[in-house]
């Protein structure tokens, strides 16, 4: 709960759901992008079947917006290995891009962005 949350008495709370946004972060080794976090979790047993099915959905609400506002992000770290399941916003990418500074998801890896993929690869992926 923060001040863009309001919490209502007549509505029991089921689940948790936590953003983290992404950040700019000042290190040792200088700055780095932190990427964000999204994050829902429920006890199935606890909410019932048509609440777990309501909040099933609604997860798929908040993953379908951040996917809408996000692309995929194709990094690797400094061994040129590639990591998957990142995305990242228009601002972030072009920040890193355009000043060269690192990514991370917390801790003291640093990850950049790799070249995307020619479309023809991305597609035999998919």
């Amino acid at each position: 709960m923060d001040d863009a949350v309001a919490s209502r008495s007549d509505i029991g709370h089921s689940a948790v759901m936590q953003f983290l946004c992404s950040r700019r972060l000042q290190d040792g080794e200088g700055e780095v992008f932190e990427a964000g976090r999204l994050a829902v979790r429920w006890i199935e047993q606890e909410v019932g079947p048509e609440r777990h099915q309501l909040l099933t959905e609604e997860t798929g609400l908040a993953w379908k917006a951040l996917r809408a506002a996000t692309r995929p992000a194709v990094v690797e770290n400094a061994q040129g290995r590639r990591t998957s399941g990142m995305r990242i916003g228009p601002a972030a990418h072009d920040l890193v891009t355009s000043s060269g500074m690192p990514l991370t998801r917390g801790g003291v890896q640093r990850l950049h962005l790799a070249a995307a993929l020619p479309t023809t690869q991305m597609r035999d992926k998919l």
